[in-house]
């Protein structure tokens, strides 16, 4: 049940992750390289508050201990690997960006996961 919880937080990050790169790209003419840290910023709000509240239910855990650690695992594994992966596909490929940017998102969530599980909201 939890890794379904996980899923379903994390396609509603990834989706707003989506949204907002569109939304800063198209609206705004911003460059998809520099659009994504903000979009990704939105995305870590939904992701921390559903996985806090509903994924690893926050009364199991210390919210401001739990918001530090899977800040640590979001930036380090989620922002650092999707931030490289992402300017490799941008940069190497003629991939459209947000196709590169749906297949960043789609590789990275094992890996945060299980660092959120065991370690994060522990």
């Amino acid at each position: 049940m939890q890794l379904i919880k996980f899923i379903v937080i994390g396609g509603s990050a990834a989706a707003v992750h989506l949204s907002a790169l569109w939304l800063l790209v198209n609206l705004t003419q911003l460059n998809p390289l520099m659009a994504n840290p903000a979009a990704f910023i939105l995305a870590f709000i939904v992701s921390y508050l559903g996985h806090s509240l509903w994924t690893f239910n926050h009364k199991q855990h210390a919210l401001r201990s739990s918001l530090v650690k899977f800040l640590l695992v979001q930036l380090i594994c989620s922002f650092v690997l999707n931030q490289g992966l992402y300017t490799l596909l941008l940069n190497y490929t003629d991939l459209n960006y947000l196709v590169a940017s749906f297949i960043v998102l789609a590789t990275i969530p094992l890996i945060t996961f299980t660092l959120s599980k065991y370690w994060a909201f522990k």
